[in-house]
């Protein structure tokens, strides 16, 4: 019979999967504690959860869920990066304390009920925020209005100019 612990521990993990936007599997091997602790804080700062599950629980609770295909990748030493706020922050916080450190090694990822490899989790953390996206669409929408503003301005400034030229020249 299972403990009421483990229980709620795999009830936990699937009610995870269930409610995130993304989930990054990582293995931390070669990371000290110092590290590790330093990564939660990196991953909390960026509202990230970072969670190590023992395997056989985690595989517990992905099964019959959308998440299922992960149950392969829980094996050896693994963390679970997870975020209900935006797909790709998990593994951008990774990948950027990987380059530092050469550790956390992706393993998988689940962004938006599909379960992804370890290289499309690398092309995720290489996206742009969404922020950025937004900033970058409204920059593509202003600029031909911004254009056709200059465009207009420009024989007014021009006729000033040489309005201003006139005024020099007759009081010389």
């Amino acid at each position: 019979m299972a403990r009421p612990e483990k229980v709620a521990r795999v009830d936990e993990v699937r009610a995870m999967f269930e409610e995130t936007r993304s989930v990054v599997l990582s293995d931390f091997t070669g990371l000290d504690v110092a590290k590790i602790s330093e990564l939660r804080g990196l991953c909390r700062k960026n509202n990230v959860e970072f969670k190590v599950v023992k395997n056989t629980l985690a595989k517990l609770g992905v099964k019959d869920t959308d998440a299922d295909g992960l149950s392969g990748y829980f094996e050896g030493p693994t963390a679970i990066a997870i975020s209900r706020e935006a797909e790709n922050v998990p593994a951008k916080v990774l990948a950027d304390f990987a380059k530092e450190h050469e550790a956390p090694k992706f393993k998988a990822g689940f962004v938006d009920g599909n379960v992804i490899d370890a290289t499309a989790v690398l092309q995720l953390a290489m996206l742009p925020s969404k922020e950025e996206l937004l900033a970058k669409l409204m920059g593509c929408i202003q600029g031909p209005g911004n254009g056709l503003v200059g465009c207009l301005q420009g024989p007014l400034r021009n006729l000033v100019s040489v309005l201003n030229q006139l005024k020099e020249q007759k009081e010389s």
